[in-house]
């Protein structure tokens, strides 16, 4: 530090009336040379300032003239401690003699010889009581910070490494040179001349030096370090232009790029996948939409909790490439469903959030379901491989006319998530709304019932329901559906998708599969009609070869019992592994069982595999045969892929029917069968 003091110390102006009075002047706070003994050197206008409003005048020559004995007993040894090339603070009440607070923080700094064997260190006078709070970037041009911003600086960084004085017919081309010489750096001189004859207005302002030519490509954060150079002028030197006078350039060096650090404090709020705003940033914006809300009333606010169903497939079978696309194609879709007015953000591994001002709740529900319809249009194709996505959207509706703090924002995105909960609970792709009221906040720590454990299931706690199939144009029974229903206390509130859904993530699926084949088997086996069931088969028992075994061995001990059995796979499924599926598929045929594609949407990855994959029957899903009757052009649509699913070999199964006007129109576009609630509910199963 001596070496330093004495290199910019050369000036005539380095003495404790000129150079340093001058520096005394650009700090914000009442500030003071003082010596060992307490002595004060110089002090600032600011330290008038302040002792004059508190009936002190003059300044007095000293601290303890200044201060209270008790307080000086305080301050002494800090200023001991910095006398001795510790920076220290003391922090608290610092009393007057006359029993008034002076300050609340004594900041104590930077030794300094001086001229005569002198000695002195800078002392800083705090007035805000809280000490320093969030730091506020000082802007690069233009005028001084205001107060506020000013107070907030962090006085022990900002004491300057180096101090040079500018003579008053100094060019700019010379003020360049002793700025490089001193601070030792390769810049292009040309540049920084450029830069200083830029400085516009009145003085003080700042400009930044990289400390070598290779900031900008290189890649480690030591190097790209610059020197802060604030530019004052020095009283009674001109009108404060820089070309009017003698000025002083106060020099910090190692000071982060003030471009650099902007961007990383707008990168700390964002998440580095999707570019969406993070869970603190979105907490930040929905505390500020709450006090937006306390002032304008006309307008509620929709919060929504998203979580992706089935995300983990996409990780594990298409790898986490495919995982972080799919994430991608999510955040797209937010922020185009969400407009400009809204704010979406990604919260966690396969969790998004989201808020919009709407009218009410209906509007809020309006876009809960558009987000869902974009995530059924989106398609990741990963080799042979196809990934759908889809979500459960908890919706926290807040009427403008609710009033709520700041500290309610973590609590509004928390009653979005147990929505979200529980549209889990009932199988996910759903939307869950909550209109909030005052009285949620009281009780928001309370519990829903957890989602039972996978595995967990006994087999006296599962049971079979069956749904007629009724071929079209004999309207006479063809076959059933069987399906899997969880009964007992756990099935209350619970859907059958939501908990098959936990157990397919635990890969439990399969066993449950092994046991509904071989119920049906069994009921195959005591029935003597030639009726044909159906059950679903998950992916994991495509790939569990004990599910293949278990086939295989029963149906080897009676063949005929293969003509009564159609296993059908999910479209989703055979998107996501079409090759496993074919093989299945393959498989089963040879042993003579039926197959079907279940939730046939069209997609044209499947119809472009049908030619090469052996299956039986495609089951329409529900959006391919809804409204056909109001809509003669989505009644010609449908017409055609029945056609070319005839021209295939392929027979076609309708779902959902409803009405008898539809089940007619059903069968006059060559639909062989059908199954919904006009022909019958699901039911208890007899035969189980």
């Amino acid at each position: 530090m001596s070496d330093r003091l004495e290199q910019s110390g050369r000036a005539e102006n380095n003495t404790l009336t000129g150079f340093h009075t001058s520096l005394l002047e650009v700090l914000p706070h009442a500030a003071a040379y003082v010596a060992q003994d307490g002595r004060v050197l110089v002090h600032n206008q600011q330290m008038k300032a302040l002792c004059a409003a508190k009936g002190v005048l003059p300044v007095p020559p000293s601290l303890p003239a200044l201060l209270s004995e008790k307080s000086w007993r305080r301050c002494e040894p800090v200023l001991s401690a910095a006398f001795g090339g510790v920076p220290a603070q003391a922090s608290g009440a610092i009393v007057l003699q006359s029993g008034e607070t002076f300050c609340h923080h004594m900041i104590c700094t930077s030794f300094v010889s001086l001229p005569g064997e002198r000695q002195a260190v800078l002392v800083q006078f705090e007035l805000e009581e809280n000490g320093q709070e969030e730091m506020v970037a000082e802007p690069v041009r233009g005028a001084q910070p205001s107060g506020k911003a000013v107070q907030d600086l962090d006085l022990l960084e900002h004491f300057p490494d180096d101090v040079l004085v500018f003579g008053a017919s100094e060019s700019v081309e010379t003020r360049a040179e002793k700025l490089l010489q001193l601070i030792g750096s390769d810049y292009d001189a040309t540049l920084l001349a450029e830069a200083l004859a830029g400085l516009e207005g009145e003085l003080p302002q700042t400009i930044y030096i990289p400390e070598s030519r290779s900031f900008r490509s290189t890649g480690h954060a030591a190097d790209r370090q610059m020197c802060e150079v604030r530019v004052v002028p020095i009283p009674g030197a001109g009108q404060g232009q820089l070309d009017n006078g003698a000025s002083l350039a106060v020099i910090r060096r190692n000071v982060d790029c003030p471009q650099e650090t902007a961007e990383n404090r707008r990168l700390a709020y964002l998440d580095p996948l999707t570019g969406l705003e993070n869970r603190r940033a979105f907490t930040k914006a929905l505390k500020r939409e709450l006090t937006r809300l306390a002032a304008e009333t006309e307008t509620g606010l929709a919060v929504l909790y998203i979580d992706l169903d089935e995300f983990k497939k996409v990780n594990d079978l298409g790898g986490h490439d495919a995982g972080d696309d799919m994430l991608l194609r999510v955040a797209a879709c937010l922020r185009l469903t969400l407009g400009e007015f809204g704010t979406a953000a990604r919260i966690g591994g396969d969790e998004f959030a989201g808020m919009v001002p709407v009218a009410n709740e209906e509007a809020a529900l309006d876009i809960a379901e558009e987000i869902l319809g974009a995530f059924d249009r989106i398609r990741l194709e990963v080799g042979d491989r196809v990934f759908t996505i889809g979500g459960s959207i908890g919706v926290a509706f807040l009427d403008g006319g609710i009033k709520l703090r700041e500290g309610d924002a973590a609590a509004l995105l928390g009653l979005a998530d147990r929505a979200c909960l529980r549209g889990k609970r009932f199988g996910g792709r759903s939307v869950q709304v909550h209109s909030v009221q005052p009285q949620d906040f009281e009780g928001v720590g309370a519990e829903l019932v957890d989602l039972p454990e996978p595995g967990s299931f006994r087999g006296n706690e599962l049971t079979l329901y069956a749904m007629p199939i009724v071929c079209l144009k004999r309207a006479r029974p063809w076959g059933s559906e069987i399906l899997l229903r969880l009964k007992g206390d756990r099935a209350r509130g619970l859907s059958s998708r939501a908990w098959i859904s936990a157990a397919e993530r635990s890969g439990f699926i399969a066993k449950v599969d092994a046991w509904t084949l071989d119920k049906v088997l069994d009921a195959a086996e005591r029935n003597a009609d030639r009726s044909i069931l159906t059950m679903n088969v998950s992916a994991e028992s495509v790939r569990d070869p004990t599910f293949r075994d278990g086939l295989y061995h029963r149906l080897s001990v009676n063949p005929l019992l293969a003509s009564k059995l159609c296993l059908e796979i999910a479209e989703k499924d055979f998107l996501r592994e079409p090759a496993s599926v074919q093989a299945f598929f393959r498989f089963v045929n040879e042993l003579g069982c039926q197959t079907a594609i279940d939730d046939f949407a069209g997609h044209w990855p499947v119809l472009s595999r049908l030619t090469n994959l052996r299956v039986d029957w495609l089951k329409l899903e529900s959006s391919l045969t809804q409204q056909v009757v109001e809509e003669p052009a989505k009644a010609a649509i449908l017409n055609g892929l029945v056609r070319a699913a005839h021209e295939l070999g392929i027979k076609v199964i309708a779902k959902h029917v409803e009405t008898a006007e539809e089940a007619r129109l059903l069968s006059e576009l060559d639909i062989e069968a059908a199954q919904g609630f006009f022909f019958g509910r699901p039911e208890p199963w007899p035969g189980a």
